[in-house]
């Protein structure tokens, strides 16, 4: 079973930064993404997009489990697929 924890601030980016990562996140659904965030960079599987979140399933090294994150758009400064060669 997978945990689902929430991340949250009320630092915000720029209105036409959140733009850009609402349109550019759907066709990145179910791959490995890389996510840059006001708190760090996060990479894991992108698993859905909501009005205001992203919800990313990534590893967690603690207990050797995956958890899912959900990210608020409003503090997302870079989505991008993961670069496998």
């Amino acid at each position: 079973m997978s945990k689902e924890l929430n991340l949250s601030t009320t630092k915000r980016v720029p209105l036409k930064t959140q733009r850009r990562i609402k349109n550019s996140s759907p066709g990145l659904v179910g791959n490995i993404v890389v996510v840059r965030t006001l708190f760090g960079t996060f990479i894991g599987c992108l698993r859905s997009i909501g009005p205001t979140t992203i919800r990313l399933r990534v590893f967690s090294g603690i207990d050797r489990a995956f958890i899912t994150i959900r990210i608020p758009i409003g503090i997302i400064l870079d989505i991008f697929r993961f670069p496998c060669p």
